[in-house]
């Protein structure tokens, strides 16, 4: 790891972070998140994971990007915006590798334990 790596990581993840705050800001704006739906992170995860499965189908066919170029995208801005895209890609791969119940699992095991981490933290901590 260089330290353009960890500067290209950085700029990225800031850019990103900026992006979701940013759309967060534009979807209560507008109105839209009246309800009790989680608009904003929807709209945030939906985009981040079409910058990155976009990102990765034409890097894939043009391999026109250095590495340097590929973490600040994928890992900087995609995962500043929403690491919902990562975890999206993650388990794409596996249903790729033919591996569907790993695919499986992993969706039911992350959403449980992190529902779990957020009932015990509210729980538990004190008040």
């Amino acid at each position: 790891m260089t330290g353009w790596s960890l500067l290209a990581v950085f700029v990225g993840g800031g850019l990103g972070s900026v992006g979701r705050f940013s759309i967060s800001k534009l979807v209560i704006y507008i109105g839209a998140a009246s309800g009790k739906f989680p608009l904003a992170t929807f709209v945030s995860n939906v985009l981040a994971c079409l910058v990155m499965a976009s990102l990765l189908y034409f890097g894939s066919r043009y391999k026109s990007w250095g590495e340097t170029t590929q973490l600040f995208w994928l890992v900087g801005f995609c995962g500043g915006f929403s690491t919902f895209s990562t975890f999206s890609y993650e388990n794409w791969i596996l249903l790729k590798q033919g591996m569907g119940m790993m695919a499986l699992l992993n969706v039911l095991v992350s959403l449980a334990m992190c529902g779990l981490v957020f009932f015990a933290a509210f729980k538990w901590l004190p008040k």
